[in-house]
């Protein structure tokens, strides 16, 4: 087969994607309510990430983001450290770019949470939320863990050789009024960031339009099950290997908010963006084309 030549077809009447800008305006003011209605309730922000994984920063890395999708176009929900002990991370990406690979462990706590008492100290809370990010890291720490996290996430010594492996830890905490008209106690939150761990308020989240096809899935053993798609999701040549790699997806779609005719047509699709996934040799294909 030639790489200058298409070898899929793209279905022309398909029934339309969820517009990203119409997605991005319903999502900001369901992402409001939610703060306004359930600043307690960790839980229900779980929910909401896991439906709308777009909304997760780091899918693309920090400080400059990646062309690089997350390995297996993927956000992994409640991801599994074998041998922790404690409290597993509520989200993983793992990122990527040319040179690196960048496992990115997010905790999240309700929004309601205090970083700083009245007298400037760091509230009890809060140090706890940090004590469990060093319990990642230190696991992390140890290489005999780091071969087994690659093992259990199904990723291949080929696709690590020769890049360097640098994990981010996030944790999502608190809202940003705490610190307004308080620049001293800002200044004090600003400095507890390291060069590996970023802390951010609910405030700073936004949607990231380059993760609108993202699956959220859950993984045990190096097998990815969907969870939910994103809202926004399309299928196409792009994705179709990682696709290829992720089970439950017609579940997962029948769950997620689409039409009737979205929610069929995107089902009746899937085998044959399967079958293209797991093609040897592709030919050509345009980034641009989703159905």
């Amino acid at each position: 087969m030639s790489v200058f030549f298409k070898s899929y077809n793209l279905v022309s009447d398909s029934p339309e994607p969820l517009k990203w800008e119409d997605y991005e305006k319903k999502v900001l003011e369901d992402y409001r309510i939610l703060l306004e209605q359930h600043p307690e309730d960790e839980k229900v922000f779980q929910d909401f990430f896991e439906k709308n994984p777009a909304m997760l920063p780091g899918a693309f890395g920090f400080f400059g983001e990646s062309g690089h999708a997350p390995y297996n176009n993927a956000l992994i929900t409640q991801p599994v450290l074998q041998g922790l002990t404690t409290k597993v991370p509520d989200f993983l990406w793992i990122a990527s770019d040319s040179l690196n690979i960048y496992p990115i462990f997010i905790e999240i706590e309700a929004p309601s949470k205090k970083w700083f008492n009245q007298d400037s100290t760091q509230t009890a809370k809060f140090t706890q939320a940090q004590s469990q990010i060093q319990d990642w890291k230190m696991w992390y720490s140890n290489p005999t863990h780091q071969s087994i996290f690659f093992q259990y996430y199904d990723i291949d010594k080929e696709i690590i050789e020769g890049k360097s492996v640098k994990p981010f830890y996030v944790l999502i905490y608190g809202l940003r009024e705490e610190f307004e008209g308080n620049p001293n106690l800002n200044q004090k939150r600003s400095q507890l960031n390291k060069n590996d761990e970023i802390f951010m308020t609910y405030d700073r989240l936004t949607p990231n339009i380059k993760a609108r096809n993202i699956i959220t899935c859950h993984v045990k053993n190096r097998n990815y099950s969907a969870k939910y798609v994103s809202p926004t999701f399309r299928l196409g040549p792009v994705f179709a290997e990682e696709l290829s790699r992720i089970k439950n997806k017609e579940e997962a779609i029948l769950i997620t908010e689409f039409t009737k005719d979205r929610k069929k047509f995107l089902i009746s699709r899937l085998k044959y963006w399967e079958d293209f996934g797991r093609m040897k040799y592709k030919g050509l294909m345009n980034t641009g084309d989703w159905e």
